[in-house]
């Protein structure tokens, strides 16, 4: 979503410039700063969705089972022991407390990304491939929510080292599902991320007040002259 929105913002500035510029005012080196705050405005939308999925991802709303605290403390923890990943990469508990209730963990594993392609004669061209790291750190709170309800709260601190950010997501997910599993049917205890689209920044509203200023100079100057 990220790459959707920065290239609906570069398409919004490339148009606008031209129709700024061409249709508008009819001058050839006009028209760019009024495409950049059009292309800002049509891309704000789409990344500061893309980044509110990305937060919720990693720190998902907490859910209440109908399930003891000591239970479902034992059960995620013996999910997070018992899972494996590549030729035995595993969690590491750093953290079970069942007085605060707290568990922290973290997995370190090494994987190979793909860095295109060398040579210079297709006999000799190669795929190039680099072997990097990747941390991700867990953090489970529990909370007794009474009637023999427990309140789980799970938030992942990915470390990537690469061009891949998004490289440990399918790990997160898959560890989130057998949680969930693990616990049974829940329900939020929390308020859901809005998919609707929230008012505009300040700085956003600043740099669209400067374009309107600039667009201004631009239309006194074809009219009139520099």
């Amino acid at each position: 979503m990220l790459v959707v929105g920065a290239f609906v913002g570069i398409f919004v500035w490339v148009f606008v410039t031209a129709f700024t510029s061409g249709v508008v005012l009819h001058k050839a080196d006009v028209g760019g700063f009024e495409g950049f705050v059009a292309g800002v405005w049509a891309a704000w939308p789409i990344i500061n969705n893309a980044l509110l999925e990305r937060k919720y991802f990693l720190h998902p709303v907490p859910k209440r089972y109908k399930m003891p605290l000591k239970l479902a403390f034992s059960k995620v923890r013996q999910t997070i022991n018992d899972k494996t990943y590549n030729f035995g990469d595993r969690w590491h508990v750093t953290t079970a407390d069942t007085l605060i209730r707290r568990i922290t963990a973290n997995l370190r594993y090494n994987e190979e990304e793909s860095r295109g392609f060398s040579g210079t004669q297709v006999s000799s061209i190669r795929h190039d491939k680099v072997r990097v790291q990747r941390l991700i750190e867990l953090d489970v709170l529990l909370k007794d929510s009474g009637d023999d309800s427990t309140i789980v709260q799970l938030d992942f601190r990915p470390t990537v080292e690469g061009l891949n950010f998004s490289a440990c997501d399918t790990i997160i997910g898959e560890l989130q599902l057998n949680i969930a599993n693990a616990l049974g049917e829940g329900e939020l205890a929390g308020d859901p991320v809005s998919s609707g689209i929230p008012a505009p920044p300040w700085w956003l509203l600043g740099l669209t007040a400067f374009g309107l200023l600039v667009l201004l100079g631009d239309t006194w100057k074809a009219v009139f002259g520099s």
